[in-house]
């Protein structure tokens, strides 16, 4: 059925750390991103709206969402990265859906 695992050499060790690295970065840029554009795109204009912020608070929307734009191309970066590291790991363990 499948072969008998072999021992990992230093260099795939190292394969299956980069990968885990780029994937615990992109995990919190992501939440970020998305927190940022809900708050800059959903909270702070319902609030104002409500009368719970100052109508000065709407100045904030656009620092924000190039805060977001930034963690978006960041997120991008990352998520590449990611994936050229999944293909170092698919020479050691070559099917990722158990």
């Amino acid at each position: 059925m499948f072969d008998d695992p072999k021992a990992l050499t230093s260099v795939e060790w190292n394969n299956i750390h980069m990968f885990l690295q780029w994937f615990w970065i992109y995990f919190p840029i992501v939440v970020t991103f998305g927190l940022t554009l809900l708050t800059a795109h959903a909270f702070i204009p319902s609030l104002v709206n409500t009368g719970q912020l100052p109508e000065s608070m709407q100045r904030l929307r656009v620092p924000l969402t190039g805060f977001a734009a930034l963690l978006f191309v960041a997120g991008a970066v990352i998520l590449i990265l990611g994936i050229n590291a999944t293909l170092d790991v698919r020479q050691v363990y070559n099917r990722f859906l158990i």
